[in-house]
């Protein structure tokens, strides 16, 4: 069997599935107000703990979709940003030296590690 035939033939497979997120309101309100709390306390620093925390619980609230809308799967992410306490340091150091310019691209590396850590439940 070809490649592309092989290709065609797993694309057709997952053709129609979506990923629908079904977060509310009211789960961000707890981890916002937290948020706000950390960034008073370390002028915005805090955002190199805080930001895998908010991308992860996007994460764990997204399920995967057929073209009828019944739910095959969801998403489940297990990243802990205190498993990468090296890297925050390394991290905290450049956002001190570039004057939070570094958070930018940090916010970056903590959505690509969150869904490194992602995988998919299936149903």
């Amino acid at each position: 069997m070809s490649a592309s035939l092989a290709q065609s033939a797993i694309g057709s497979q997952f053709a129609g599935l979506k990923f629908r997120n079904d977060m509310r309101l009211a789960e961000v309100w707890v981890p916002f107000v937290v948020w706000l709390m950390v960034s008073a306390i370390t002028f915005g620093l805090g955002w190199i703990i805080v930001s895998g925390h908010f991308f992860k619980l996007v994460i764990n609230f997204t399920r995967i979709t057929d073209a009828k809308g019944r739910t095959l799967g969801r998403l489940r992410c297990d990243y802990d940003v205190e498993k990468e306490m090296r890297l925050v340091v390394i991290w905290l150091i450049v956002c001190i030296a570039t004057l939070g310019i570094g958070l930018l691209f940090y916010s970056f590396h903590a959505a690509r590690a969150a869904l490194d850590a992602t995988e998919i439940e299936w149903e």
